[in-house]
Parts: C-alpha cells; sequence; structure tokens
C-alpha cells in the first residue's frame, strides 16, 4: 500500500431544514473514494472550508495511516480540542476506514474486530415529537406512534426551553408530560428522558427524583457539559441513571468523565469527537469501568451507517439513537442503498468499507445555498416552538 496516496477532498452541505448536513469525500490515486459526514450542530461552511484549511495534514498520506493522521491532526493544530477541529478529524478518519475497507473487500466493522452483536442493533426513536402540544396528551399520542412504528425505546426533552431552573408550573408541565409518554406506551418501553445540558445541579436531582417514577432508562445530560463536578453530583444522588457525552471531545475529556463521575451510559458523538479510531478508544475506557456505550446520533443515514461499524464491534454497547424514521421524507433517498430501520433495530451495512454511497443528484436537488437559505431554520433549543423543528 506503499504508493496509495489521498489526493483530494470535497466537501457538500446538503440543506436539512433543521440541521444542514456536511459530507466529505476523499479521493485516492487509485480511484477509491472514501465517505464521512462532518456535521456539527451548526457552522456548516466553517466544517467545510476548515477541511480544505487542514488538507495538508492529509492529502499526499497513505489513508491505512489511521493512527499517525489522527495523532498529527489533533496534535499539530494548537487549540485541538474544538469540535470544529475534531469533526475535522472524525471525517477524514472516517473516510480513511471506508477507503480500507472498500480496497481489502471487507466491511469496516470486520476490520475493527468483527460483530459482537450480530447483523442488527437495537435503536431508539428520537425526532418524533413534532406535532405535539403543550397538552400531554399529544405527547401520549405521537409517543404510541412510535411504538405502532416498531420501537420499543424512545427519547425526548419535556423541558421546553428551561434554563438552570425552572419554576413550579414548568416543572409539573415536564412531570406530566412523562407521565402521559409512559401511560400511552405502557411499562415495557424504554424512555429516555433527554436534558440537553439546561439544569443546575440541584434542580437536576430534582428533576431526576420526580421523574423516578415514570421509571425512565435514563436522564441524558442534566448539566451543562462545562461541568464535571456538576455531573458527578447529579450521578450520585439521582435515582435515573445519567447519560452524557455528546459534547465531549476526545478520549481525553472522556477519560476525565469516568475517572471523576458515576454516570452509568456515555454518548459520544463519532462524527465530532474524532471519528472511528477514537470512538473504539473511548468505548474501551468504558468497558473498563463496566459503563454502557450509546452513541449520540441526532444527523441521518451516514451518520447512522458510520455509528454501526462501531458499535457491532464493541461489548458494552446499549442501543444506537436514531432520527431517520422522523425525518425529511427524502431521508431514504440521500443514500444509493438505503439504510434499513425496521422494527426498532438498524441493520449493519455489510458490503466493503461503510458499505454506502451518496446519491448525488440527491445531493445536488437539496443542496445547501448558505446563510440565506430560507428552507434552513438551524435548531435553537432554547428558542420557542424548537421542538416542532418549524423553519418559519
Amino acid at each position: 500500500m506503499d504508493e496509495l496516496a489521498i489526493t483530494d477532498a470535497e466537501t457538500h452541505i446538503v440543506a436539512n431544514p433543521w440541521k444542514p448536513w456536511v459530507f466529505v469525500r476523499l479521493h485516492t490515486n487509485e480511484g477509491v473514494t472514501g465517505l464521512a459526514e462532518a456535521t456539527a450542530h451548526g457552522k456548516p461552511e466553517t466544517v467545510a472550508a476548515a477541511v480544505e484549511e487542514m488538507s495538508d495534514f492529509f492529502v499526499g498520506e497513505n489513508p491505512f495511516d489511521t493512527e499517525r493522521l489522527w495523532l498529527e491532526m489533533y496534535r499539530d493544530e494548537w487549540f485541538s480540542k474544538n469540535v470544529v477541529n475534531t469533526t475535522v478529524c472524525s471525517a477524514v478518519d472516517m473516510a480513511c476506514w471506508d477507503i480500507k475497507g472498500k480496497l481489502l473487500e471487507r466491511p469496516v466493522y470486520e476490520l475493527l474486530g468483527g460483530s459482537v452483536h450480530g447483523d442488527e442493533l437495537r435503536a431508539y426513536a428520537n425526532g418524533w415529537y413534532t406535532d405535539t402540544t403543550d397538552d400531554p396528551a399529544t405527547w401520549g399520542e405521537a409517543a404510541q406512534r412510535v411504538v405502532d412504528d416498531g420501537y420499543d425505546a424512545m427519547k425526548f426533552d419535556p423541558f421546553g426551553t428551561s434554563w438552570e431552573r425552572m419554576d413550579r408550573e414548568k416543572f409539573n408541565h415536564a412531570s406530566e408530560v412523562v407521565g402521559a409518554v409512559r401511560e400511552a406506551v405502557g411499562p415495557d418501553v424504554d424512555l429516555l428522558v433527554e436534558g440537553h445540558g439546561r439544569f443546575t445541579a440541584g434542580q437536576a436531582v430534582e428533576v431526576a427524583n420526580e421523574l423516578a417514577q415514570y421509571d425512565p432508562t435514563w436522564f441524558e445530560e442534566p448539566c451543562p457539559p462545562d461541568s464535571i463536578n456538576s455531573l458527578r453530583k447529579v450521578a450520585e444522588k439521582s435515582p435515573v441513571p445519567i447519560a452524557t457525552g455528546e459534547r465531549l471531545m476526545t478520549k481525553y475529556s472522556f477519560r476525565d468523565l469516568l475517572a471523576r463521575t458515576d454516570v452509568d451510559i456515555i454518548q459520544p458523538d463519532i462524527m465530532n469527537t474524532g471519528g472511528i479510531t477514537e470512538a473504539k478508544k473511548i468505548a474501551a475506557q468504558a468497558e473498563a469501568e463496566h459503563v454502557s456505550f450509546a452513541p449520540h446520533n441526532p444527523q441521518g443515514p451516514v451518520a447512522t451507517a458510520i455509528s454501526t461499524h462501531v458499535d457491532a464491534t464493541v461489548p458494552n454497547f446499549m442501543i444506537q439513537e436514531v432520527f431517520q424514521t422522523y425525518d425529511v421524507d427524502w431521508v431514504d433517498d440521500l443514500l444509493v442503498d438505503p439504510i434499513t430501520v425496521e422494527d426498532g433495530y438498524v441493520e449493519i451495512p455489510q458490503r466493503p468499507g461503510l458499505g454506502i454511497e451518496l446519491d448525488m443528484d440527491v445531493v445536488d436537488e437539496h443542496r445547501y445555498e448558505g446563510r440565506d437559505d430560507e428552507s434552513v431554520h438551524t435548531i435553537n433549543l432554547f428558542e420557542s416552538d424548537w421542538e416542532t423543528r418549524n423553519t418559519d
């Protein structure tokens, strides 16, 4: 493989209405390309520009050298621990793994050690509550539809635009929403309650104590991610298991999280935290502490496919987040061979590499037109009615 080299990188921004997707394709001198996703919560053009600005790290290099490329891209950038930099590291790493699998004619998960979970993985639904209102009954009705669609696990944020603390009316309303969902779906469905980093430690513990009556599977990101001490306090006192990690970058942050708190589930976003190479290391850190691994994935089918290759090889994998059932109506058209999510399980692609390719006609049809693109309204979780993903 000594003569193999990356020759170019191209980026494509697709106008998903609430969060533009950023895709990266690496080209090689042997005609094999590698696909990756580089979506962060916002700033799609900034990330795309960073791919170009950081291309000196990987253009001309061998895509089989994933460990060295990751080290140099992270180490040699002076302010390395920021989401733009780590997202570029992630994209290059994932695209290189795709190239390796294609050249070796094996799916990536086999190169990572093989599946310990079979050919499909349990998934939970997100993005399903866009038609809800302030009436808790509408949440119950929406949740029942999720069960009808085959899922036995679902995630939702019942806290509106809360920040740090809630008054008693909002507190009680959030409890009523969770209660309505539990009543609608019964006792055998996992309810994953999302906090989006909203609360002080004290308020989060109060919320957890209230939610315990509804038997949620976890309380996610109860506190802002910039305070491990807050998470430690909540994890020590919460009667509900704590999940977190979507906004932590690289193994270094997860080392501190696992050492200083008793969280039960970690949720690295593989698109942002460093890619496949780094995700495997993060999962191994958690495995050593008997902490579950449930990757964050608020994106589309490309991110889902990439996540499944890692999940399959992680002994402590728990469950995979997917939005696909409740995403844009053209989501399955984005890939030449769509990812299958059926009865609450997602299939692991079996073709060489990541097993996915973009349909470039669909990419071109939905190409992002920049900040003035009226089809896009990037979600703000502290903006009124964010739950509806309203683009008006």
